[in-house]
């Protein structure tokens, strides 16, 4: 469990981060989500700080906004998000053309895509699987900015094919009943919780 400071996500803590997860996995890649219990805390700003500390390390990265019903990663990385996401799981477009390189090196963006008219249709088993398996050959590094376990179903279908789980719950926000219930609702899907962020302030 890492403590963080809401108005200061510290470089240092998140790469105290990806030493662990590296000592976790000996894997050629790894496939990482950062979910919330709700919709609190600073994810999307944890989840790029991850990212970039994998780069730091010389892997290729890529940070995959999974958050198609709040999306936010473009608006960080001032990307258009007219494909992404959605895109190559819904119309199964090659993955790569829906990628945006960034300006630091070996840090690619997917962003969410288009929101489409029934979210629950991009959250097939299958789809997903296909899509995270291209995945993990093309980057070294996935992180997956999902969305929070208990707003929708979403986040639950995609944990099944990461390799571990990041929660990120809020200080005086995040209910501990709703985090018992993110722990039961990951348990079920035999997904790792690789640990907690707790933001404080």
């Amino acid at each position: 469990m890492i403590h963080q400071n809401g108005q200061s996500i510290c470089s240092e803590q998140i790469r105290m981060i990806r030493t662990y997860i590296d000592h976790l996995y000996d894997s050629e890649s790894k496939l990482l989500m950062v979910t919330s219990p709700s919709d609190e805390g600073q994810k999307s700003i944890i989840s790029s700080k991850l990212a970039i500390a994998f780069v730091e390390q010389g892997n290729r990265v890529l940070l995959a906004d999974a958050n198609i019903r709040s999306p936010s990663l473009h608006h960080w990385f001032q990307l258009k998000n007219e494909n992404g996401f959605s895109n190559a799981i819904m119309h199964e477009e090659n993955i790569l053309l829906t990628i945006n390189e960034t300006l630091i090196p070996n840090l690619f963006v997917m962003p969410s895509g288009p929101i489409p008219l029934n979210p629950s249709e991009i959250w097939i088993a299958s789809k997903i699987k296909e899509m995270t398996s291209i995945c993990r050959t093309e980057f070294d590094v996935v992180i997956f900015e999902a969305p929070p376990i208990l707003t929708a179903s979403d986040s639950q279908v995609l944990a099944n094919y990461c390799d571990g789980t990041i929660l990120v719950v809020k200080e005086n926000k995040t209910k501990k009943e709703d985090v018992l219930k993110t722990k039961m609702n990951l348990e079920r899907k035999n997904s790792k919780i690789l640990g907690v962020i707790y933001q404080t302030g």
